[in-house]
């Protein structure tokens, strides 16, 4: 493969310095992308080609999401160049100017992240009828198991392990399944609701296998679970514009708090590919 020598050494020397998993796999693959891109011998590479390749990221489309870059993903290519002239300096004694590189404007809307102990709350506010009962599984569901919107309105009893503590996602992003584990917390969560709240919510009995179900027994709207979790928002006093989805980017962020890999959370989350991911890693190290 072309480049592969260098890519090697560059990679190597991360994992040397102890960068994290996510920046050892990325920035070796975004630095491959620049010296296809540059066609140059490494040696020659110059402050023109490093500005001319960035030019290039702000106006071509990509060819994985067929749409244009984000400013985001931009600034990681400005991180990994930058990362790489050090290495280049450091290793081969060769001076690529980088300095001049600067970052671009946060383009994308800034997710908001709960807290543990407004998480922690939110659970607490939740109350012992059948109707708190389907809120902690909201919560379990959304948080706990860091699901989609519509993953968590696609769940059926069947789906949960209770003996492994595995949940099936059966409609998942793209069609894709996967299996999440969970806590024996949520195990008594689900089972409480499952065996009390769900059965009072379900009077008529009916022959239905999904597993969050209105008051009528019938498969909830996600509008009703917003105005659920709004209330419970109010009840814990947290005074944030969220949405069931920040309950998934909030587990999110505390796995990456705890030291999770990266590549965990991915799985956990059911991304497609690390880049999805890597927005956590932006959000915690602001």
């Amino acid at each position: 493969m072309k480049y592969h020598k260098i890519i090697t050494q560059y990679r190597e020397y991360l994992n040397t310095l102890n960068y994290s998993d996510i920046v050892c796999y990325n920035s070796p693959n975004q630095i491959h992308h620049f010296l296809l891109y540059s066609n140059v011998r490494v040696q020659r590479i110059s402050k023109k080609h490093v500005d001319e390749f960035i030019q290039h990221l702000q106006t071509s489309i990509s060819k994985r999401t067929k749409r244009k870059r984000t400013n985001i993903h931009i600034n990681s290519y400005i991180i990994s160049l930058k990362r790489f002239s050090t290495f280049l300096l450091h290793i081969h004694n060769l001076n690529v100017s980088t300095e001049h590189l600067t970052y671009l404007e946060n383009d994308s809307k800034q997710k908001t992240i709960l807290t543990t102990d407004e998480i922690k709350r939110l659970f607490e506010v939740c109350d012992n009828t059948k109707v708190g009962l389907r809120d902690k599984a909201m919560l379990s569901l959304y948080y706990s198991c860091g699901l989609r919107r519509n993953e968590a309105l696609h769940v059926e009893i069947n789906d949960i392990d209770f003996t492994s503590n595995i949940l099936f996602v059966r409609k998942g992003k793209g069609n894709k399944q996967r299996y999440v584990p969970f806590t024996q917390h949520t195990h008594h969560i689900l089972r409480n609701y499952i065996n009390i709240g769900r059965r009072r919510l379900n009077k008529k009995h009916k022959l239905r296998k999904t597993l969050l179900i209105s008051n009528r027994g019938e498969r909830i709207q996600s509008q009703s679970l917003f105005k659920r979790l709004k209330v419970l928002c109010k009840k814990a006093m947290i005074d944030k514009n969220i949405g069931l989805h920040s309950l998934r980017h909030s587990i999110a962020t505390h796995l990456l708090e705890q030291n999770m890999s990266i590549y965990d959370i991915s799985q956990f989350l059911g991304h497609s590919s690390l880049q999805s991911t890597q927005i956590y890693t932006h959000i915690y190290h602001q």
